[in-house]
């Protein structure tokens, strides 16, 4: 469960901030935008492994 909460921080972040740096390298909004895709389907991906444990 701390995963999820973690990844829709993240993505948050990254769909609602300014540009966002890594390790000195700041993106663009476009970046920053496929990043937050990539973790939305991560989190789709472990809310889908949740569930399937669930049943």
């Amino acid at each position: 469960m701390d995963v999820v909460r973690e990844l829709e921080s993240l993505i948050a972040i990254y769909f609602n901030g300014e540009n966002y740096t890594v390790d000195g390298v700041e993106l663009s909004r476009d970046d920053s935008k496929i990043i937050a895709y990539q973790l939305i389907h991560s989190l789709q991906m472990a809310e889908l492994i949740m569930a399937r444990k669930k049943n």
